[in-house]
């Protein structure tokens, strides 16, 4: 059962989106990206009673994105670039658990627990991926998938229903889309690109 957010969860959610949407069209010039994107935001928007968890990974995609972009592109610090992955990627995992009841089902210390653990696999990854020689968007794509997986192991521990043989589906499910992404950078970059 999903759970509505709060007014201020709604608020923010609502304006990260106009920014991280704001962020890619500064960043994209391609007019076909940008109305994608606009259509994706507007999906998401209309899931956001029904699924949630569409809008969160939409944002945290695109706001991953135009952090990699900010990073080689402005050249800010590396440091306020990390405190924006950290930030973004708690607030959208706290989200998650908020509506997925993962909060009301552990203790408070042991969410919070969770909730930094979550968001430092998260900048470790995005800065170890800085250093992959390959598009923003396949970067990003990869986080998205890796922080999906996170949360939903997360989701089956607070609810009891974690066990081995689901653990190894998501991690194989991870992995397969890991590889699908890999290949396709792969094999369009010996193509000469898109």
């Amino acid at each position: 059962m999903k759970l509505g957010f709060p007014f201020w969860g709604k608020l923010i959610f609502i304006l990260s989106l106009v920014v991280v949407i704001l962020g890619f069209f500064y960043f994209e010039f391609s007019l076909i990206l940008r109305i994608l994107v606009i259509l994706l935001g507007l999906f998401g928007l209309g899931m956001y009673k029904r699924d949630p968890e569409i809008l969160i990974l939409i944002i945290l995609y695109l706001g991953l994105y135009d952090c990699y972009n900010i990073r080689y592109g402005l050249a800010l610090p590396l440091v306020i670039i990390l405190l924006a992955v950290l930030g973004l990627s708690s607030f959208l995992f706290y989200m998650f658990a908020w509506s997925n009841q993962i909060i009301q089902n552990l203790a408070k210390e042991r969410f919070f627990l969770y909730l930094v653990t979550a968001g430092l696999v998260i900048l470790e990854i995005f800065l170890a991926m800085s250093f992959w020689p390959v598009d923003p968007k396949i970067k990003s794509l990869v986080i998205v998938v890796v922080f999906y997986l996170i949360s939903k192991i997360f989701y089956l521990y607070a609810h009891n229903m974690l066990n081995l043989k689901r653990t190894i589906g998501f991690i194989m499910a991870g992995i397969i889309v890991l590889i699908s992404v890999i290949v396709f950078n792969w094999w369009f970059g010996l193509k000469g690109g898109l």
